[in-house]
């Protein structure tokens, strides 16, 4: 149900008020790569703490942010905002002051599931405060340019935090930020909620949660450790969740995820479409860095210059895409910009070994979050516009998570096709080389050829992976170019 807006409240200023924790949220992804070295200094922890310090963030908000968003529907979009902008920052200032790996392990933890909530309760009251369709994907876009620019801007947060202050700065920015949000979102975003108000079914919310858990840490295993016995098992595990989560959906009068939203073509189509176009940009990041320092031989800083041409353009193209449909409409603007997409792939299938391969790697990464950075705000709307108000936050919390699952199974599908073409050119199976193209180029120190043999390998991996980027690309282009914009009844 939509609640009335008060005369008194601007929708622009709550799109601001909406984009503050988002902006922190964005940051907590990236930032604490800036922050780890100095962490495994103070704190010590073992290598699988280390990890978990880095992963249970990014794990608890793709696995919490379905059933967050079912919440925010049944207590109010506005009220989950508050809670778990509280939330966020009492489990930031925890972590900042913890004394033991565990404690910021479980700080981030909390976080994560905090963050999943804010982001689909926020993009449901976009929708209440825009109520105009042209006038919502510009607000979606400028939404998400903050998120973006929260990613991009993280790594450069944390180099001047950790410049003058300890480790745990990088928690304590998220504290005012969220206290501004607590004091004034109730006196600009309005309330809403489901009209039926339907009860929290906790099995299916811990179902789910395990389910993604599962499946995103399986993945996620696999790139770093390979397909050992433990991470076939815990794929396993959240295979059986999800058939498990999707029975019992099938049987509630009132399911934490309404199947039919995915039934319906308007949502499935472009739940299709995010996934796919998350699952190439996710597994072709994998190779772009990689390409740039060990195929390239640049220094990491020097590799960074290379990189702002795509991080410009993804930014400017979330503002674009918006402004652009105002004038041409939804379906003219994001089959274009999946083909400029599918352009970038074009460019990563023929780079070379030579220097020309540097900025045909960054037109073609460019070009690939231009297209994206367009889209992205068109496809997410697509979804919460077609689905009803009262599941308006089911439908958005659903896209969030297409789009982290995307990421996740890229990142494997492929890490993994890249591996096997890499070893396959390479041709040397018992030599240290073949492990990967890191190995290689540790392996190869004093020999040119095997260097250079590295170095092509590795090149050819990449160039595979641009042509599955163009297949991917061209499904993801079929299909959204005939949506169908029926909403549910």
């Amino acid at each position: 149900m939509k609640y009335p807006l008060s005369t008194r409240m601007n929708p622009m200023m709550a799109l601001t008020v909406l984009a503050l924790p988002t902006l922190l949220v964005a940051i907590d992804i990236s930032v604490m790569g800036a922050a780890l070295p100095s962490i495994a200094r103070d704190l010590r922890p073992s290598a699988a703490e280390l990890l978990w310090i880095t992963d249970s963030y990014n794990f608890l908000v793709a696995g919490s942010m379905l059933a967050m968003g079912a919440v925010g529907d049944r207590i109010g979009r506005r009220k989950m905002i508050l809670i778990c902008a509280a939330i966020f920052a009492l489990a930031s200032a925890v972590g900042a002051f913890a004394t033991t790996a565990p404690l910021v392990i479980l700080a981030r933890a909390v976080m994560g599931v905090a963050g999943s909530a804010i982001m689909p309760a926020s993009m449901s009251l976009i929708g209440v405060l825009f109520t105009e369709e042209k006038s919502r994907v510009q607000a979606m876009g400028a939404y998400m340019t903050v998120f973006l620019s929260g990613m991009a801007v993280a790594p450069f947060v944390g180099g001047v935090l950790l410049a003058h202050f300890w480790w745990g700065s990088v928690f304590l920015i998220s504290v005012p930020v969220m206290a501004v949000t607590m004091a004034i979102a109730p006196q600009v975003l309005p309330e809403t909620r489901s009209d039926q108000a339907p009860r929290i079914d906790l099995l299916s919310t811990l179902q789910s949660l395990g389910a993604v858990l599962a499946i995103v840490y399986a993945l996620k295993a696999w790139v770093n450790d390979g397909a050992d016995a433990s991470a076939w098992l815990t794929l396993v595990v959240g295979i059986v969740l999800t058939v498990l989560f999707v029975r019992r959906q099938r049987r509630l009068d009132d399911p934490l995820l309404d199947l039919a939203l995915i039934r319906t073509p308007a949502v499935g189509h472009t739940l299709a479409a995010l996934f796919l176009t998350a699952l190439i940009m996710g597994g072709s990041s994998l190779f772009f860095n990689l390409y740039l320092q060990d195929v390239q031989g640049l220094t990491p800083l020097d590799a960074a210059w290379w990189t702002l041409p795509q991080i410009i353009l993804m930014i400017a193209a979330s503002n674009l895409g918006p402004w652009l449909h105002r004038v041409l409409g939804h379906r003219t603007i994001v089959g274009p910009m999946l083909l400029i997409t599918m352009l970038g792939f074009v460019l990563y299938a023929v780079l070379p070994v030579t220097w020309i391969g540097r900025p045909l790697a960054a037109a073609g990464a460019a070009l690939a979050a231009f297209g994206i950075g367009a889209a992205f705000p068109l496809l997410m709307d697509r979804v919460i516009s077609a689905t009803p108000p009262q599941r308006a936050g089911a439908g958005a919390a659903l896209a969030q998570v297409s789009n982290e699952l995307g990421i996740a199974v890229g990142l494997t599908v492929l890490g993994s096709l890249g591996t096997v073409v890499y070893r396959a050119r390479l041709n040397l199976p018992d030599s240290p080389a073949a492990v990967s193209i890191v190995d290689g180029i540790a392996d190869a120190h004093g020999d040119p050829q095997l260097l250079q043999a590295v170095r092509a390998a590795f090149t050819d991996a990449y160039n595979i992976v641009g042509l599955v980027g163009v297949a991917v690309t061209a499904l993801a282009f079929l299909l959204t170019a005939h949506p169908h914009r029926r909403s549910l009844p």
